[in-house]
């Protein structure tokens, strides 16, 4: 039996028996989380800051219940690596297969942890092959094949040489045309080629005179493909040689010819 003055000293000596809270060691009060409705009735807001401890909470961590990671209530001594709670998504994941393809198992090495979405939050701008215009809708085994990630090949015929080798309109292979697609096909759409360097020959682009629309295929001027130096004029325009004959009465050089035409009007112009 507990003699009355022995617990007069155990509490002056600052000794208070109690249940040891289910959260384990806690500097909080209980009031910071539970209100006085109920104990399961967490208050609102909590005065209890998660920026304060070593995982502050970003994006959808912000709205996940505490039992999602906290799973027994044992607050101190969660693991803030991302594997503990992401596992699952780590093996189960479909559309890559995180284990076959070697990947990390830091997720916020391609997942941002402030995005809305978790499969919106990789960010492959910030790999050496930014993906712009059709390459944003592209599914990423078309490039990484077989779960390939580290060490995909970020020039454009490791993806387009069947494209390249297969196009006919024009002959890239006879044409000798460089296999750096960039140069004439635009990310945003594969299709119509630019051609980017025609212009220091002959202007053909959308605010030129010969725009697209004027002609469709390289072989409407270039009637001796795969030989891009030769072309012809003449044949397109709508004007007959004795109505062009009568506008070039005594022009100096003048000949029905496409290179008459060219050497007289380099850039498509009627002056």
């Amino acid at each position: 039996m507990v003699r009355p003055l022995t617990i007069l000293c155990l509490v002056m000596s600052g000794f208070v028996f109690g249940q040891e809270s289910v959260h384990g060691p806690l500097r909080n009060e209980c009031s910071d989380c539970h209100s006085t409705e109920g104990w399961n009735v967490l208050r609102q807001p909590l005065k209890f800051d998660h920026a304060s401890t070593a995982f502050v909470l970003y994006g959808q961590h912000r709205t996940t219940e505490c039992r999602q990671c906290h799973t027994t209530l044992r607050f101190r001594g969660t693991p803030i690596q991302c594997l503990p709670c992401h596992q699952q998504d780590y093996d189960r994941s479909v559309s890559v297969n995180h284990r076959a393809a070697g990947l990390s198992a830091d997720c916020t090495r391609c997942h941002s942890g402030d995005a809305f979405s978790w499969r919106s939050s990789f960010d492959h701008n910030k790999t050496q092959f930014p993906t712009k215009g059709i390459h944003e809708a592209v599914a990423c085994s078309q490039c990484h094949v077989n779960d390939r990630y580290a060490g995909t090949p970020n020039t454009c015929v490791a993806c387009h040489l069947d494209d390249y080798t297969g196009a006919k309109q024009p002959d890239h292979i006879t044409a000798r045309f460089p296999q750096e697609c960039a140069q004439c096909h635009r990310a945003l759409t594969w299709k119509p080629a630019t051609f980017f360097p025609h212009d220091q020959y002959f202007p053909i682009g959308s605010g030129a005179k010969h725009r697209p629309g004027r002609w469709n295929e390289c072989s409407d001027c270039h009637t001796a493909a795969p030989n891009y130096a030769t072309f012809e004029c003449i044949n397109c325009h709508e004007h007959s040689r004795s109505q062009m004959d009568s506008e070039h009465r005594n022009k100096s050089g003048y000949v029905y010819q496409s290179t008459a035409c060219y050497r007289c009007h380099p850039t498509g112009d009627d002056e």
